[in-house]
């Protein structure tokens, strides 16, 4: 009789990358197992073990006890086998390609704190301020991978292969030892080994190619007497400067169309900021951890000399804060000294970063004047994920490195093999479909350009590779329901070449359907969704963003929106807020009592061609003759155009010159105001069974309030930021009741906006309703390939 039993165990999950084969090795090995582990690509990790039922038993209660902390099980599938055969060891075999509907690839994962050690340990010379120390459970992943599965070979780590001979140790013996914690590790590598840093000037001639140790010196140097270097990271290239008032100028000057947008600010610890900055539980939790995101946390009032220019993020009472999570990020940092640095993308505007050195010399020539690169190649481009957290909750705005490529589990189970979505037009992740998963893109940002163009469609079919779907799998393509948008174009480009249908799905609808699959919503339930936003294409060819919809899976319903408002002169109303401010007064005064408030507050002083514009702008209204839509002369019901007069109103903002900043610089300003001292009402009516929000009213009751003396500017922001949200809240809570829906749930950009949503939210559960929010999915438009996704689902059947 045997005396062993022996079982076969299939685990899936995001098992690759994270030191999960080692692991289980060395749980196995404890218990006095043999047989062997294996990784099957997609398909997970497979062993066959041998041992006593009661060690078998101990290894199958401990996988999920002491797992490393990255790695994620999404089942364990175990049969015992009828094996004749008796293993005399327990060996990781090589891998071999598997398919499976999941993705078992982390993302890029923050250098641990053992790595830091070894870094700054003398006695251990190969790791010794060497930037690219990683080990089984740290250092790059989703950025330097090629396929899968997961092994140095399938990673643009295959260049520097291990090696022989180091001290201590060489790396191949570190691999090879299962007590090591660089055991089966696929990415790290040493100063022996390589990759290496090499400083260049701007014409791409190097200056120091020499030890570590001078280069950074030099590098130090540079950048403490003002100077801004592009950096070489892990998944694109940073432009990086000192955070003092004269040196951000200089890189806003160099930057041409950044006058004003905010950057992020990179820190060494947490300590250095703390009388600055406000910092909740949470958003430490996040800000340390092993994404290492930028989080927009909050100033501190009332400082008089911070650490942090007022230049960094001008008008707003936030600023985005990140943490080192590579190995040159803490060398940089040793070197200049405990001082707040600007960390931003390397690009130019509108492009998306350069990860070839080539490129990045041709890029960033005119923006810095040291190139500290690498010569480890970058597959995939991420950029840093942004966020903010309302009470515990999080609020992508940007999810890129760090998370990507993690899924979004459906919660209805999918037939379909695979789909792709392409996204709206700015702000643009795509998505791939694999049966109830889906796995958007990392940050693609505006697709206006060639550039982006190709980076989406690349980003797409990486994904798609990394998930191995056959291209006769893929049954679908989605888009937004724009006709010009060029994401629109790139879906009929794809439709075509594979002969499938192409589903689109209307803008605001996208953000409700992703809304709802995120908060597992089943498929024959609706909920009552509020969409607000700056644009989006409507049923109607209006711009719509204030949208109220009754929502399924299958349609929705709209049942509420804010007033229509003309555009005159369409997309310049978004730049000028003083034209939608001027815009909204002669659509609801008219021209004669218009030009009086025109005159009296100086609007025609913030548009481009001052006087000469304003007349332009009254005879286009006058031509009209109030039948709109006409020409250059769209309706729009856009939360967001209406945040944007406000702000121009109370002199938060008078030109846009990045998106969403005169609602950013309202909530700044609002920041400093008390609601409760401001009487503000927002009221809507019902026409033709439709709710309207009143929007007119909403600007001349500021306008009104702003010129009372009593009246405080901040107050009158903060009033309005509260009532707003509260007008949205009472229309869905009224159309709830009347469809006897029992959730309704807030998505789409102005979500970002913290007291609005909070109103909105308060109100709402106060009422008795079940509310939905977005917590792994960006409520803003780099969430809307999901939804996009979920409405191409329905359209096709699953």
């Amino acid at each position: 009789m045997k005396s062993f039993k022996t079982i076969e165990i299939r685990i899936t999950g995001i098992v690759q990358g994270v030191g999960f084969r080692p692991f289980l090795y060395n749980l196995a090995h404890n218990l006095n197992l043999k047989g062997y582990i294996l990784n099957q690509g997609n398909a997970g990790v497979r062993l066959i073990l041998q041992g006593n039922s009661q060690n078998i038993k101990k290894f199958l209660k401990n996988i999920d006890i002491e797992k490393p902390k990255i790695s994620f099980i999404e089942e364990i599938k175990t049969n015992y086998l009828d094996f004749q055969k008796e293993f005399n060891k327990l060996e990781i075999r090589k891998s071999e390609k598997g398919r499976g509907v999941s993705l078992t690839l982390p993302p890029d994962i923050a250098i641990c704190n053992e790595c830091l050690k070894d870094m700054n340990d003398p006695q251990k010379r190969k790791y010794y301020q060497y930037p690219f120390t990683a080990c089984a459970v740290c250092g790059p992943r989703y950025t330097t991978v090629t396929e899968l599965p997961y092994d140095r070979e399938r990673s643009t780590m295959i260049k520097f292969p291990f090696c022989k001979k180091a001290d201590p140790e060489s790396c191949i013996q570190e691999y090879s030892d299962f007590k090591n914690r660089r055991f089966h590790a696929q990415t790290f590598a040493c100063s022996v080994c390589g990759p290496n840093y090499t400083l260049y000037n701007k014409q791409g001639e190097i200056v120091n190619d020499e030890s570590l140790d001078s280069i950074l010196k030099e590098t130090a140097k540079m950048i403490n007497e003002g100077e801004i270097i592009a950096v070489k990271g892990i998944g694109g290239t940073h432009l990086v400067c000192l955070a003092n008032d004269n040196t951000i100028l200089k890189l806003r000057e160099r930057k041409g169309e950044r006058k004003y947008k905010p950057f992020a600010i990179m820190i060494p610890n947490l300590k250095m900021i703390e009388n600055d900055i406000i910092i909740s539980t949470k958003e430490k939790e996040l800000i340390t951890s092993f994404r290492r995101p930028i989080v927009l946390l909050e100033r501190k009032e009332l400082i008089d000399k911070s650490l942090i220019s007022e230049k960094v993020a001008p008008g707003l009472n936030n600023v985005g804060i990140l943490l080192p999570y590579s190995g040159i990020h803490h060398l940089l940092f040793q070197y200049i000294g405990e001082k707040p640095l600007i960390y931003t993308s390397g690009n130019k505007s509108y492009m998306p970063m350069s990860i070839d050195n080539k490129d990045i010399f041709s890029q960033l020539k005119d923006l810095a004047e040291l190139f500290l690169l690498h010569n480890r190649p970058i597959y995939q481009r991420a950029d840093d994920s942004v966020l903010r957290i309302h009470n515990n909750k999080v609020k992508l705005i940007r999810r890129s490195r760090g998370y990507v490529p993690e899924y979004l589990p459906l919660p209805f189970e999918v037939e379909i093999p695979s789909a792709l979505a392409m996204g709206p037009e700015l702000s643009v992740t795509g998505a791939v479909l694999r049966r109830n998963r889906i796995f958007p893109t990392q940050h693609i940002g505006n697709v206006t350009h060639l550039e982006t163009y190709n980076f989406l469609k690349d980003a797409l079919f990486h994904m798609k590779n990394l998930l191995q779907v056959k291209d006769s799998e893929l049954k679908f393509i989605v888009c937004d329901a724009h006709p010009a948008f060029i994401t629109t174009k790139l879906g009929n480009e794809i439709a075509n070449q594979f002969n499938i249908p192409l589903y689109s799905v209307q803008h605001h609808y996208a953000h409700i359907l992703g809304l709802m699959a995120e908060n597992k919503i089943g498929p024959d339930e609706k909920i009552m969704g509020i969409s607000t936003d700056g644009v989006g294409y409507g049923d109607d060819g209006n711009i719509w963003g204030g949208e109220i919809l009754l929502s399924s899976y299958n349609d929705y319903e709209r049942l509420g929106f804010l007033e229509y408002q003309p555009m005159i002169g369409g997309d310049r109303c978004t730049k000028y807020p003083a034209r939608m401010v001027a815009s909204i007064i002669l659509n609801t005064l008219g021209i004669d009592d218009s030009v009086k408030i025109f005159k009296h507050i100086g609007l025609e002083n913030d548009l481009e061609y001052k006087e000469n514009e304003l007349k332009t702008l009254i005879s286009q209204f006058s031509n009209a003759n109030q039948n709109f839509p006409s020409e250059n002369i769209p309706l729009s019901s856009s939360t967001g155009r209406i945040f944007d007069a406000v702000s121009y109103l109370l002199g938060a903002a008078n030109i846009k010159t990045y998106r969403g900043e005169p609602a950013m610089r309202l909530e700044g300003l609002a920041s400093k105001g008390n609601p409760n001292n401001i009487d503000l009402e927002i009221k809507y009516s019902r026409k033709n069974g439709i709710r309207v929000i009143d929007t007119s009213k909403i600007i001349t009751d500021i306008l009104k309030l702003s010129e009372k003396p009593t009246s405080i500017k901040e107050d009158i922001a903060a009033a309005f930021q509260v009532e707003f949200g509260k007008s949205f809240a009472n229309v869905a809570i009224e159309c709830a009741r009347e469809y006897n829906i029992e959730k309704i749930g807030l998505s789409g950009g102005v979500a970002y906006n913290y007291s609005f949503s909070k109103a909105l939210k308060d109100e709402i559960i106060k009422n008795g309703f079940i509310f939905l929010e977005n917590n792994h999915i960006a409520p803003g438009d780099a969430g809307i390939s999901t939804g996009q996704l979920v409405g191409g689902i329905f359209k096709h059947g699953f």
